[in-house]
């Protein structure tokens, strides 16, 4: 991470939001952050790694720039280890695959309606947004879903959305 010499600060960085979308729908998101790689909150848990890593979360990925004030307190919060809320791990192993499923994306809603504060107790949404509260972004407290995440970054971030397909 890059330091304004003169103040000691973290400089701003841009890093993107990654939703990744599997059968047309937006199914898990996370943070590409620059030199670093992927760090997301998936059933492996809360992880920072590379690109090229043996388990990068399946389907085609939509990008949005996002500038993050204080990187180096966002990633941080991101390589602190962590794990999905409990309801999601239960509804995995009571269903294998389950979260691939066109019903896992929004099952955050039938048991909350605004996001966690607890670290401890967080879907893939709601981990992001923490990691970027964290590093000094604004973030919405209704916002659960990586669906609702992508209308979120279409009303608030520019327009640069690029597709790609995962490798």
């Amino acid at each position: 991470m890059t330091v304004n010499r003169s103040s000691g600060t973290p400089e701003p960085q841009v890093w993107k939001i990654i939703i990744f979308v599997v059968d047309g729908i937006d199914n898990h998101c996370g943070l590409d952050i620059p030199e670093i790689g992927l760090a997301d909150c998936s059933l492996a848990g809360a992880r920072v790694v590379d690109w090229e890593h043996r388990s990068i979360p399946k389907g085609e990925r939509v990008c949005f720039d996002i500038v993050v004030r204080n990187p180096e307190a966002g990633l941080a919060f991101a390589r602190r280890p962590g794990t999905l809320t409990y309801p999601i791990i239960a509804q995995e192993k009571r269903q294998r695959g389950w979260h691939l499923t066109p019903t896992a994306p929004d099952f955050v809603r039938t048991f909350r309606s605004v996001r966690s504060r607890n670290p401890d107790d967080l879907n893939c949404v709601e981990w992001l947004w923490y990691v970027l509260e964290c590093g000094g972004v604004d973030v919405p407290d209704d916002v659960l879903t990586p669906r609702e995440l992508r209308a979120w970054c279409n009303a608030n971030l520019l327009p640069q959305a690029r597709k790609t397909v995962s490798p």
